[in-house]
C-alpha cells in the first residue's frame, strides 16, 4: 500500500476552544496566476488518494505558517510556527495493514498515537492561548479566523456545503501564498473530500469484497473473527479497552499475513489506483485548479521562507 501521508492535513490543526492547541480554520458544515519559473517543470498530477508527504507539502506548510505567525504578530498576538506532522496510521494503511516489519514494531500504532497526543499537549500555542484572558482569547481567534464563517463557500461532491471566512490571518496567509483564495479554497476542499469517496468506492468494489471474504476466512483460521481490517484496528486501538502491546502486535501480524494470502492488499492497491483515476477525471477541473495553484505557490513559498527572519 502507499506509505506515509498528507492525505490532507489541514495546514492548521483544529482548535477553537479555550485550550486550543493551534489556531483553526473557522468552518461551518451545513447539510443538504502565476506560473512556474522558466525551466521549472510543473510536477505531475497528484493522486487523490496519495498518502506520501512530499518536500513540496512541507515547503507550502512552512510558508503558510510563517505568514500566519507574522500576521498574528502585527495584531499583537504570539503564534509559534510548528512543523508538519506525520499522518495517522489509518492513512498509512487505509485498507489493510500489509507491512510485516512495521506491524512487528508498531502493531496498529497505539504507541505512535500516544506520542502524537503528548506532543499536542506540549504545543506552546496551546499554553499561550489558554493563558490569555477570555476577551483576548476571543479576539485572537477572530484575528486568526475572521469574525464569522462567511465569504467563502463550496458545495462538496458528497453533498453539503462548507463555509469559512475570507478575512483573518488564515485567509491572508493563504491569499498571499496561493494568489486566488477563493479558487484555492474551493478546489482544495473539494479534492480533499474525494479521499473518503475513493476509500468508500474501493471497499464497495466487488473485487475488494471477494478478497475480503478470503481474508476473513484466513483470520478465522488464526483465531480472529473480524468482518473487516477496520474492525480489527478499532478493537486494537479502542479508547476504552485497547489491546495490550503484545496482543496488538500479534493481531496486526495476523492481518499482514492474511492480507498477503488473500491478495486483499494487492487487490486494494489496484482498485485504489483505478478509482483514483476515475475520480480525478470526474473532478478534473478541481484537481487541475488545485495542482495549478500549488505549483504557482512553490516559488512564492521559497521567497517567503528565504526573506522572512527565523523565529
Amino acid at each position: 500500500m502507499p506509505r506515509n501521508s498528507h492525505a490532507r492535513r489541514s495546514l492548521l490543526a483544529a482548535a477553537a476552544a479555550v485550550t486550543c492547541a493551534t489556531i483553526a480554520l473557522s468552518v461551518t458544515v451545513l447539510s443538504g496566476p502565476e506560473g512556474s519559473p522558466a525551466g521549472e517543470r510543473p510536477p505531475p498530477p497528484r493522486p487523490i488518494g496519495r498518502v506520501t508527504t512530499t518536500a513540496d507539502d512541507r515547503l507550502l506548510h512552512d510558508a503558510e505558517q510563517r505568514l500566519l505567525r507574522d500576521c498574528m504578530g502585527r495584531h499583537g498576538f504570539t503564534y509559534r510556527v510548528f512543523p508538519l506532522g506525520d499522518e495517522p496510521e489509518s492513512a498509512l494503511f487505509p485498507y489493510v495493514v500489509d507491512d510485516a516489519a512495521w506491524a512487528r514494531r508498531y502493531g496498529y500504532g497505539a504507541e505512535l498515537r500516544r506520542q502524537r497526543e503528548t506532543l499536542a499537549k506540549s504545543d506552546p500555542n496551546r499554553a499561550y492561548f489558554a493563558a490569555l484572558p477570555a476577551d483576548r482569547r476571543a479576539m485572537a481567534l477572530v484575528t486568526a479566523n475572521g469574525p464569522s464563517p462567511d465569504g467563502l463557500s463550496v458545495r462538496l461532491p458528497s453533498g453539503g456545503t462548507v463555509r469559512r471566512s475570507d478575512r483573518g490571518c488564515v485567509a491572508e496567509a493563504q491569499r498571499r501564498l496561493y494568489g486566488d483564495l477563493g479558487a484555492w479554497f474551493r478546489s482544495s476542499t473539494r479534492v480533499d473530500t474525494l479521499q473518503q469517496i475513493l476509500r468508500s468506492r474501493v471497499v464497495a468494489d466487488t473485487g475488494y469484497q471477494k478478497s475480503l471474504g478470503v481474508w476473513q476466512r484466513c483470520m478465522g483460521r488464526l483465531g480472529y473473527a473480524f468482518a473487516t481490517p477496520a474492525a480489527a484496528r478499532a478493537t486494537a486501538l479502542s479508547p476504552v479497552r485497547p489491546l495490550p502491546e503484545d496482543r496488538e502486535i500479534g493481531l496486526a501480524l495476523a492481518e499482514v499475513r492474511c492480507a498477503g494470502e488473500s491478495a486483499l492488499s494487492r487487490t486494494a492497491r489496484r482498485l485504489d489506483a483505478h478509482h483514483d483515476r476515475l475520480l480525478a477525471e470526474e473532478y478534473r477541473a478541481d484537481v487541475e485548479t488545485r495542482d495549478r495553484l500549488r505549483t504557482a505557490a512553490l516559488p512564492r513559498a521559497r521567497r517567503i521562507l528565504s526573506d522572512a527572519p527565523q523565529a
